[in-house]
């Protein structure tokens, strides 16, 4: 096999941690050996790397640095479970590598385990003086993900508080409207449409922020905006038709969730919806039609209506 070129530029974050973690000469040349071609192969080839490391490890047990970066190189191959195992050995054998309990909640999470997830995070959280906005922001979603939306909004309110800008606005925006806090959302979506005027989302969220206000036609206003800078998104259909339902549009609204079907024809809910809108027309048959596919995609909170209203 050729050799692998050694490859010296590694991210500022990797060589930090590298530094932090100290030289690895106690146990001699071939560990140190090792060490260095995992680091030379981790951005070209993460299975041999992850050789290279288990190599070193199986000289020295007590090797830190080795199980810190096969772990990033697991857990950068999808190996989420060898990943955390790795960094738990870290934690173990340093203690002042902090930065480790943050990786332990990305691998968590990309478990789909929520709970321990926010229980890294919350670990590295206290073992910091400070934390960066971006750190106050992971640690946000994390809560989010728990239900503890209170608490999620607090840790965007800080990365706010360290630094304004279009994401920050964001993530607070989602916490507040999910706490039913619509106005203060408000105040935040449009925020965010300051700095990024040109993205439909934006433009979608505030809609629906107006919906649960109650001021339908200027949810209805964002809307159409929405769709004339992305017409191909079945959801901008949805919402306005959504909206325009409410106010008893009913033609116009089923037309919105037709295109939204044309668009996207496996979502039960745009059936269920143009089926109420349909019923409310006067064509029963079709809104039955509508509910009953509804009900074969797996979208039932209208199909009960088929037992009481449809032949």
């Amino acid at each position: 096999m050729k050799k692998a070129k050694t490859i010296h530029i590694l991210s500022p974050l990797l060589g930090l941690l590298l530094l932090s973690l100290g030289p690895a000469t106690a146990v001699g040349q071939s560990r140190e050996f090792l060490f260095n071609n995992g680091i030379n192969y981790l951005l070209v080839d993460k299975e041999m790397a992850i050789q290279q490391f288990s190599k070193a490890i199986a000289l020295d047990s007590s090797f830190s640095a080795a199980y810190f970066y096969r772990g990033i190189a697991e857990f950068k191959s999808g190996h989420y479970e060898p990943a955390i195992a790795d960094f738990n050995k870290v934690a173990e054998l340093d203690t002042t590598l902090k930065i480790i309990h943050m990786y332990q909640g990305f691998a968590y999470r990309q478990l789909g385990d929520s709970e321990k997830s926010l229980q890294a995070f919350t670990t590295y959280r206290k073992a910091q003086k400070d934390l960066r906005p971006v750190e106050y922001r992971i640690i946000g979603k994390a809560k989010m993900q728990n239900g503890d939306v209170s608490g999620a909004i607090k840790d965007f309110e800080q990365a706010l508080d360290k630094e304004s800008s279009e994401s920050q606005y964001y993530y607070l925006f989602l916490a507040l409207f999910n706490n039913k806090e619509y106005r203060k959302a408000l105040q935040q979506i449009n925020l965010a449409i300051a700095e990024n005027e040109g993205f439909y989302g934006y433009y979608l969220n505030r809609g629906n922020t107006k919906l649960m206000l109650g001021d339908f036609n200027e949810a209805i206003t964002d809307y159409d905006y929405a769709l004339s800078l992305e017409p191909g998104v079945p959801d901008s259909y949805f919402l306005r038709g959504r909206a325009l339902d409410t106010l008893k549009q009913h033609d116009q609204a089923i037309m919105d969730f037709t295109r939204a079907i044309e668009l996207n024809p496996d979502d039960g809910t745009y059936y269920s919806k143009r089926g109420n809108a349909r019923f409310a027309t006067g064509n029963r048959n079709g809104a039955c039609l509508d509910w009953t596919i509804a009900g074969n995609l797996g979208y039932y909170e209208d199909f009960d209506k088929i037992k009481s209203l449809c032949e």
